[in-house]
């Protein structure tokens, strides 16, 4: 339980450090960029992620256009089915926004729920699975796709 505390921590840090550079650049710290918005993102049809037998779906959102320190955020949603395997080559955090999706990385397993925040580490393994349906807003360190 103090890893995934841990884990919401750092995520938490995360996207408060996106939402000050964001707050920063508003408030014409940086008057060359312009603010993105995309009215209704959490309810867009998210395209499949095309892998046989899993019921995942992962879209990208918003993206920054920084080649050094690049930044996306995606949806992300999966549904009850065989599980997802994916290796982080890139740091990510997720937020589950309804539904939860449970998280194996073959030592810890975490079910988030609504409100709870993961970081998925560069290099990290996990298995992404849901008893029902999750949704996530997620964001990496890595550029749009």
């Amino acid at each position: 339980m103090l890893k995934f505390k841990t884990l919401a921590i750092a995520a938490g840090i995360a996207a408060a450090t996106v939402g000050i550079s964001l707050a920063a650049q508003s408030h014409g710290v940086d008057k060359s960029k312009q603010i993105t918005h995309i009215p209704g993102a959490a309810g867009k049809n998210i395209k499949s992620m095309n892998e046989p037998g899993v019921n995942a779906f992962f879209e990208d959102v918003v993206s920054s256009n920084d080649p050094k320190a690049p930044i996306t955020c995606a949806m992300f949603r999966i549904e009850k089915s065989e599980p997802l395997k994916y290796t982080y080559d890139y740091d990510d955090t997720k937020i589950v926004l309804n539904g939860e999706i449970t998280v194996n990385d073959g030592t810890s397993s975490y079910t988030a729920r609504k409100g709870d925040a993961l970081l998925l580490p560069k290099g990290s393994s996990v298995t992404f699975t849901s008893a029902s349906t999750g949704t996530a807003w997620a964001c990496g360190q890595r550029p749009a796709s």
